[in-house]
């Protein structure tokens, strides 16, 4: 299927690592020897977007399955030899050119004891999947199956009853995962039902057959996998083997077992395995020093070999590669040198470099420590993230820490302030004298000639519109004209002060501050004035009452609202909002010329690997790394801006739906950036030179103390003196 559908993608690709803290640079003083190390394995021929391929095992080897959706729908066996080499495998039947539809989707071959093999992929039909079985058992001729219930539409439903991944037992008895959460078994020969499992929640890529056994990833709510059941399909009684990961993202962990017995896992963390007979899973690869923890590298299969190795099957955006995990006895256990990171979250791009500085330095381990997980970041306030944030201090004042810090959130001119951060201007500078990184945003890193943290990716601020009068709105003085000239027009929805302070206010904060960072009342007194003017307009609530919540989406630009103001983090997600100002025939500006940060890097004076962090910084700079897209903002990088702008986005397209109040169903459809849309999103980028800061601390004051002049009880200049007291005390630490 080549459009992917907004409730199905899901590009956060948010990867984990270790938290440890250390401060000794030398890691492996005991010179202990051997670990698994990643080598790259030709593939038989080069394989493009258009084919799809299958990582299984033949005697006890990887063998490839290859579906092409080229000139010819094709499909093409591959044995992996002993020596590495492949050998063309193809059964008979797979030749035939009438089992292949055009629109197939995730087709997989399965294999019983006796040799009988079955074709299964999903059909895309009218926007609805619809099942596709064959049957072969004697290797030159097949049959198509129906087993009972499939593809029968829900009741009241336009869906089919589809599963989402099948396999076959030894004995030939077919086993379906359904896209609601049951598992089905079917009898070999006629296929009606004999069993089914229900009131579970399974992972389609755990769900694996071994003799008469059916093995499934049991997760919870969050996707997170909770354990491996067995199933014994002779007397169906489960045995299940708890797991405890930091994974994130069902999609990426995969399961095997081997030849000793061994049950095998991959995800993002490495390679997992439990001993027959045991209850501890051991961490065998660290998925830090390998692809696994690469954002661009997706894991599509994983085998466990009788050789004793380990296979993965990567994707990226337009081709594959296979990577096999073996045991060298003569490296050492571990690198033996390491590099420190620390952020309050996770971040895409730092995963991807790091994986990419471990293989050009193989010495390096990189160790992560990431203070929240992505649930507890979205649900912590600002009292949880400075219980951090002190402890944090209370190291690099004592002159310990990490070597570099993600300084988002972080007090980071506090910290140049005190002499925390070391000087990078001496790989910085000539990186943007040479034309590398854009001046405009580089310039709002430079103090004094010297520059100690810099942003490797940046968001813009899209303020959209229903009128071309939209671009021209490009301030908070112009929308305040604007908005006091169209009193009776619904320009945003309403807001609560809250929300309305958090969408606002940074764009006045860099405005009231004077040259030694203290409020200048004055400036505070006209820009509460420019606010109460917009305020005023739009709608001040105490709280939300039914949609109004939802009131202010770039969705509503059809019919509800004029205008809407939100954050663009790249290419992808400029998709709606570009594709709402195209459908309503009107236009957007980059209001204020304004960016954001999404991940500031700067490095711990008190490092004992200066030149290894900034080398490593260098890295997360370059076009290497800033050429892909991690959706967490975009490249400062020039090059790679351009590059990451005309990467191949033919096959993404966002469809989304809503009911209006009449009952009816609004569906738009929204296809990739056009080259018009895309180049004119490249010159904003170059343009854009105004940093905003979203200083939480300063944002809850002007949250607490302006409700009453937002409800006009208040005069701007007691307001402002109100918020100078309360403000200048924390400015001032």
């Amino acid at each position: 299927m080549k459009k992917v559908f907004a409730g199905l993608l899901v590009f956060v690709l948010l990867l984990t690592g270790c938290s440890t803290k250390k401060e000794e640079k030398n890691v492996s003083s005991s010179n202990i020897k051997g670990r698994y190390v990643e080598m790259d394995v030709s593939l038989p021929e080069e394989f493009d977007k258009s084919t799809v391929l299958q990582l299984t095992k033949k005697n006890g080897m990887p063998f490839l399955y290859a579906f092409s959706s080229g000139d010819a729908l094709t499909i093409t066996g591959y044995q992996m030899n002993n020596d590495g080499s492949w050998t063309e495998d193809t059964p008979q039947w797979l030749k035939s050119d009438s089992l292949l539809k055009a629109s197939f989707y995730q087709p997989e071959i399965h294999e019983d004891a006796n040799g009988n093999q079955i074709l299964y992929y999903l059909e895309v039909e009218e926007d609805n999947f619809k099942a596709n079985l064959f049957r072969s058992t004697g290797g030159s001729t097949y049959e198509p199956i129906s087993p009972e219930g499939w593809n029968e539409l829900y009741p009241e439903s336009r869906s089919y009853n589809t599963p989402r991944k099948v396999t076959v037992l030894e004995d030939g008895t077919l086993a379906a995962l359904f896209f609601d959460g049951e598992v089905s078994f079917y009898d070999k020969d006629n296929f009606s039902k004999q069993k089914s499992i229900t009131g579970q929640r399974y992972l389609e890529t755990i769900m694996t057959a071994a003799g008469k056994s059916l093995i499934l990833g049991q997760a919870d709510n969050n996707e997170n996998l909770m354990s491996i059941d067995i199933y014994d399909t002779t007397t169906y009684n489960k045995t299940s083997y708890p797991y405890q990961s930091d994974f994130k993202g069902y999609t990426y962990t995969y399961f095997d077992m081997n030849d000793k017995k061994e049950m095998a896992l991959c995800d993002t963390g490495g390679i997992h395995v439990l001993e027959e007979g045991t209850s501890t899973w051991q961490t065998i690869v660290d998925g830090t020093l390998t692809s696994l923890s690469m954002s661009t590298m997706r894991t599509i299969g994983f085998a466990a070999g009788s050789d004793t190795n380990y296979y993965i099957l990567y994707g990226s955006k337009n081709d594959y590669s296979l990577m096999k995990y073996s045991y060298d006895e003569s490296v050492d256990a571990a690198p033996s040198t390491e590099l420190t990171i620390y952020s309050l979250q996770e971040n895409a791009t730092l995963r991807q470099a790091a994986a990419i500085f471990h293989k050009e330095h193989p010495d390096v381990k990189i160790n992560f420590t990431i203070a929240m997980t992505d649930e507890e970041y979205r649900n912590a306030d600002r009292t949880a993230k400075e219980d951090y944030i002190r402890a944090l201090n209370t190291e690099l004042l004592a002159g310990n820490g990490p070597d570099i810090l993600v300084l988002n959130e972080l007090p980071a001119d506090s910290f140049v302030e005190k002499g925390v951060l070391t000087d990078i201007s001496d790989i910085i500078q000539p990186m943007i004298d040479n034309g590398e990184l854009y001046p405009n945003i580089m310039k709002n890193y430079i103090k004094d000639n010297n520059i100690y943290y810099v942003p490797a990716r940046f968001n813009l601020q899209l303020l959209c519109g229903r009128t071309a009068d939209t671009q021209n709105l490009s301030t908070l003085d112009n929308l305040a004209d604007y908005t006091a000239n169209h009193v009776d027009n619904t320009l945003f929805g309403s807001m609560t002060l809250e929300d309305f302070i958090t969408t606002f206010a940074p764009y006045m904060t860099n405005k009231i501050l004077n040259d030694d960072g203290k409020i200048n009342k004055e400036k505070l007194v006209s820009e509460l004035k420019t606010l109460k003017s917009i305020g005023d307009t739009i709608g001040i609530l105490d709280e939300y009452t039914g949609d109004d919540k939802y009131m202010n989406h770039e969705l509503n630009l059809a019919s509800k609202i004029e205008l809407n103001l939100s954050e663009c983090d790249g290419f992808y997600d400029a998709i709606m909002p570009l594709g709402m100002v195209e459908i309503v025939k009107g236009s957007y500006t980059v209001f204020e010329n304004s960016f954001t940060s999404s991940c500031e890097l700067g490095i711990n004076q008190a490092s004992k690997s200066l030149e290894l962090a900034k080398e490593f910084i260098s890295l997360v700079l370059s076009e290497k790394i800033q050429k892909d897209d991690f959706y967490d903002g975009f490249s400062v990088n020039k090059n790679a801006l351009v590059l990451n702008a005309n990467a191949d986005r033919s096959d993404y397209g966002i469809t989304t739906s809503f009911s209006t109040e009449d009952g009816n169903e609004i569906v738009y459809y929204f296809e990739a950036l056009n080259k018009e849309q895309t180049e004119q999103l490249i010159q904003n980028c170059s343009k854009a030179s105004n940093r905003i800061i979203k200083d939480e601390p300063l944002l809850e004051t002007l949250k607490e103390e302006t409700k009453e002049f937002f409800q006009g009880n208040l005069p701007a200049e007691e307001t402002a003196n109100l918020i100078i007291e309360k403000a200048n005390v924390y400015l001032s630490e």
